[in-house]
Order: structure tokens, then C-alpha cells, then sequence
């Protein structure tokens, strides 16, 4: 599906050139319609499902040509994820860089998709990250990025393309997803912490509303608002839990 994108997706592209006062405006309006965010997701799942093709069984000649979208951590990188409300959580992450819709261009440097998909410890649940790349990038763009990855890769043709290439099928493929948003810091401006009150709220209104959609019914988990902690000590990478829902 090269250079294939759906309006969703367009739609995130236009909110990156607003400031922070024209994002709050727009979040405002999907906080306050949020069935508008509905509709948009469903738009792009079912363009993706009906762009999709069925994955050969075996590449004859050995390659992907879609393995060069990809950074393979081998399992080597864990993400610990820090709060107050229990122990650590582990996620194993089994690639960085995948682009749900491949571009011709590498995900590690147009950060349009998925910085990192893992899976969470003695679970079947996979996880679908993006992190801060720019200083402008906030909360709610990245709700957008990851919401926007989510309805590209849950189609069914998609999701075997993922457990192929990444996860390399140790996740089953009714799996649940869980969705995380990483910033470098904590956001300290009023009207940057407004706007992330706002995107916990939008989070939350989409949730409820997705998992009554039959065909998503089980599949989403949590949302996450991280950020790396800077007092954390050891060889995992940490973030601590900034919002869940």
C-alpha cells in the first residue's frame, strides 16, 4: 500500500501545523463530539481492510521487502513502567520504527508511525507505542499518531503482518491492544497542561465508545500518558505513568 493514506491520517497531518491554542480548540470539539473521532477511526480501518491483501505463506526468495521498516530489538530493549498505584510493569518490546502504512520513507525518521511495538510480560497483549520526536509534539498529537496506527494496523491483514514481522507470531491474533503515548518530560505551561486534561478526556470518551463497536468488542486495552523518569536507577529504560485509562 505504498503512499496509500486514508483521511484520519490527513486529518492528523493538517493538526501539526496548530499551535497550542488552535490544538486545544480542535480537542475541545472532539471532547465535545466525540463520535466525530469514532467515525474518523472506523473511516480509516475499513479503507486500510479493504486496501489489504492476504500475506503470502513463505517468501520464495527469503526477504521482505518490508523488513527494511523495521529496527528489530531482538528482545534486548524492556520498557518499565513506574506508578504509584502498584509494582513495576515490564514490556519486552520486539521492534521500533514500523510503519503500519509503508511510505518508501523509513519510520525512524519521518515519525508518522509506530515507534515501538511490544508485548506486556506473561500477557498476549501487544503494545503499540509512539514517543516525543519534536519539541512541539504534545499529548494530544501523539493520541492522534497512535489512534491513527491502531485503526491502520488492527484490520485483520494487517495485524498478520505484524505478528510476522515483529512479534514474529508469540502473540495470538485476537490479541488485545494497548496504546502508550511517551513524552520526554511532564509539560509545566498552563496551556499545554490544559490540553493534556483535555486528551485524557478525549482518551477516555473513545474507549468507552470503541469497545461497544461489535468487531472492536476485547480489543483495547489501556491508554497510557508516560514520561521518562529522570530519578529512575537501572538497566531497563523507565517511564512512569503520568494517566490511565
Amino acid at each position: 500500500m505504498p503512499g496509500f493514506s486514508t483521511p484520519f491520517r490527513d486529518h492528523y497531518e493538517h493538526s501539526r501545523t496548530l499551535d497550542c491554542a488552535g490544538q486545544i480548540e480542535e480537542c475541545t470539539d472532539y471532547v465535545q463530539h466525540p463520535d466525530v473521532l469514532l467515525t474518523e477511526f472506523l473511516e480509516s480501518y475499513y479503507l486500510v481492510e479493504r486496501q489489504s491483501e492476504p500475506l503470502p505463506e513463505e517468501d520464495p526468495d527469503g526477504k521482505d521487502e518490508d523488513e527494511c521498516v523495521l529496527e528489530p530489538f531482538q528482545d534486548s530493549l524492556q520498557l518499565e513502567i513506574l506508578s504509584d498505584a502498584g509494582p513495576p510493569e515490564r514490556i519486552l518490546c520486539a521492534g521500533g520504527a514500523f510503519d503500519p502504512l509503508p511510505s518508501g520513507e523509513h519510520p525512524a525518521v519521518h515519525h508518522r508511525g509506530l515507534d515501538y511495538v511490544g508485548m506486556r510480560e506473561s500477557s498476549s497483549r501487544i503494545v503499540l507505542g509512539v514517543t516525543e520526536a519534536e519539541q512541539e509534539e504534545t499529548t494530544y498529537l501523539l493520541l492522534l499518531r497512535v489512534l491513527n496506527c491502531f485503526a491502520e494496523v488492527a484490520p485483520p491483514f494487517q495485524l498478520a503482518r505484524l505478528r510476522r514481522l515483529v512479534v514474529r507470531e508469540r502473540i495470538r491474533s485476537d490479541a488485545t491492544f494497548d496504546l502508550q503515548i511517551g513524552l520526554s518530560n511532564r509539560l509545566e505551561f498552563a496551556a499545554e497542561t490544559a490540553l493534556g486534561q483535555l486528551t485524557r478526556d478525549l482518551a477516555e470518551a473513545f474507549k468507552r465508545r470503541i469497545l461497544r463497536q461489535p468487531q472492536f468488542a476485547g480489543t483495547l486495552g489501556w491508554i497510557d500518558c508516560l514520561h521518562l523518569d529522570a530519578e529512575a536507577k537501572g538497566l531497563h529504560t523507565s517511564l512512569r505513568l503520568d494517566w490511565r485509562v
